[in-house]
Order: C-alpha cells, then sequence, then structure tokens
C-alpha cells in the first residue's frame, strides 16, 4: 500500500501475530496498533499489561513462540522464591518479564503515561511501528460467571477459563478516554485501512470498543475497516472463544463471528475451510464483503501472506 497508512486493532497472541505480519510486509513505520487493556491489572505489585507486552515481544522477535506467552529463553527465579517463600504463584512472570514490568510501574508511580512508557520500550526494541494503549485511562474487563465475578486474570488463568460467562463488564470504561495519539492515527488523511485483527470479540475487541469515542472514529473513518475470523471449522483459534460464543447462543462460525461486532466492518477474511460460509455474510447486517485465505498464520511466512491478503482485500473495498 506504499506509504499509506493502516491502524490495526489488536488483542494478545492472535492479534499480534498478524501484527508481525503487517509490519513484515507493509513500512512498518506506517503502521500503528491500537492494542487492548482491559486485562492490566495488578501483580505481584506490578503493573502488568499482557496485550502490550505480547505486541512488543513479537514484533521485536523476544516472544517465546513454544510456550505462545511471555519472553523467550526466560528464567523464573522470582517465581521459584515466591512458591520457596510459600506463596501461591498462579500468575507467573518470568524475570525478564518482570524487569519490564517493574520499569513499567515504577513510571506510572512517577506520572508517566502508558502511552509513553509504550513508546519508549518499543523505541528500545527497536521498534518503528506505533504500539498505543486503548487509552491511558485504567479499564478492568470483569467475567461475570453462573457462580461469581472474575477478575479477568482469575478467570482466565487461575480459573482456566472454566466457570460458564453469563456477561462481560468493562469496569472503568466510562470514565476513559481515548487517547490523542489514537485520534490522531485515525484522522490521517493517509490511513488507507483499519485491521480487526483476529482477536476474541469480546475479551480483546469489545473493549477496546468500550472506551468512549472509539466506535465514532471507526464509524466516521473513511478508510474500509477489514475484521479477520478468531473462528477456523467451527473451532475457536485460540482461547476461550468459542466457549463464550456458545455461552451467549451463537453459533462457532466466522459468520457468527463477524456478526458480534457486524456494524465496524466493511469486509471480512473467512479461513479457506470456511469458504462455503461466505455466502452468510450477504445476510449480515446490509450485507458484508467476505474473502478466504488461510488464517492460521503458523510462521512468518504465512503471517505475512494473510496480512498481503487482508491489505489487498481493504484496496478493493476502497475502490469499490
Amino acid at each position: 500500500m506504499g506509504s499509506k497508512k493502516v491502524i490495526a486493532l489488536s488483542g494478545g497472541v492472535g492479534g499480534a501475530k498478524l501484527s508481525q505480519g503487517l509490519a513484515n510486509v507493509m513500512p512498518p513505520e506506517d503502521l500503528t496498533i491500537v492494542v487492548n487493556t482491559g486485562d492490566d491489572s495488578l501483580h505481584y505489585g506490578l503493573f502488568v499489561t499482557p496485550d502490550i507486552d505480547t505486541q512488543l515481544y513479537t514484533l521485536s522477535g523476544r516472544a517465546d513462540l513454544q510456550r505462545g506467552w511471555g519472553r523467550s529463553d526466560e528464567t523464573w527465579n522470582a517465581m521459584d522464591t515466591l512458591r520457596e517463600l510459600g506463596e501461591d504463584v498462579w500468575f507467573n512472570l518470568g524475570d525478564k518479564d518482570l524487569g519490564l514490568n517493574l520499569l513499567r510501574t515504577m513510571r506510572m508511580a512517577r506520572g508517566d503515561r502508558l502511552t509513553d512508557i509504550t513508546a519508549d520500550f518499543a523505541k528500545r526494541f527497536g521498534l518503528t511501528s506505533r504500539i498505543l494503549p486503548m487509552s491511558d485511562d485504567a479499564v478492568s474487563t470483569q467475567i461475570r460467571c453462573s457462580d461469581r465475578d472474575y477478575e479477568f486474570h482469575e478467570w482466565f488463568v487461575e480459573a482456566k477459563c472454566a466457570p460458564q460467562v453469563v456477561d462481560v463488564v468493562f469496569r472503568g470504561s466510562e470514565q476513559a478516554t481515548v487517547t490523542q495519539e489514537v485520534r490522531d492515527a485515525f484522522d490521517d488523511p493517509a490511513l488507507a485501512a483499519v485491521i480487526v485483527c483476529p482477536s476474541n470479540p469480546y475479551l480483546s475487541i469489545a473493549p477496546i470498543l468500550a472506551v468512549p469515542g472509539m466506535a465514532d472514529l471507526l464509524a466516521r473513518c473513511p478508510a474500509p475497516v477489514v475484521g479477520v475470523t478468531p473462528v477456523v471449522g467451527g473451532e475457536a483459534i485460540k482461547g476461550p472463544t468459542a466457549a463464550m460464543m456458545k455461552g451467549f447462543g451463537l453459533p462457532v462460525t466466522a459468520a457468527a463471528a463477524a456478526s458480534i461486532h457486524a456494524d465496524l466492518y466493511d469486509g471480512y477474511v473467512v479461513d479457506t475451510r470456511d469458504a462455503d460460509q461466505v455466502p452468510e455474510f450477504e445476510r449480515i447486517g446490509s450485507g458484508l464483503a467476505a474473502t478466504t485465505h488461510d488464517t492460521m498464520m503458523v510462521d512468518l511466512e504465512a503471517k505475512s501472506s494473510l496480512a498481503r491478503s487482508v491489505l489487498d482485500f481493504a484496496r478493493k473495498l476502497e475502490g469499490s
């Protein structure tokens, strides 16, 4: 897309894979990634923002691809010490991860914005793409289940997503504001596409949209908005998306996933395994354009191939 700008809306691992693909096939300095911060929470006295760190680690080649989270070549001395001292450790942070979170916490205590801290970390990691928190204000994803309410990581990590979800609430969202950096990215006349990465629609995309003003930025954005399915062959690519869709009474299909935020999209990318669903997109809203591509992103080549396909699709939508 030449010097055209692209915004990606993203959660954690799945979104970061596509972010990496996009940064590999276009000038990375033209890519802005607006990241979910509803997962942010305090652990061991430190402010942890997992989705932002997943972006930092993935784009800089520091991510642990085997484990699927955290940094590669980690050590676990701090967690081992906590266990030795009798702490019930259910949320693990490697030693390198702890160092990053320690500095973030120190800077936030001094009054620095999360946006500025993230920009500094990205620069230190050699990144030229912009990684922007969805807001500098605290928004906390709360999981309401059939038995009780959970903090996000209490449900996601400690309870392993087992309790059935009946509702998701974004505490603090009404008081949150969109940063000027995010507004500027959407207002950039060179903006050519907004890509909604294959992230959980309830836990990664919905918190971003819950920030007042964010949905309006998308609604009035002249560039095409393209979604990428988090569902392939009746299963979630990763995480609890499928279980949540079933719990909320939806079939686990790409079309149903698109329908959750159908008013956002101008187009949607479906996995080739679900090509038979493409006609269903004509019945979503006032009709949604759809195309197919392999969305599994098993390596950098696959990530880049999907990124090219998404950008080509956006270009076609822009010209239609």
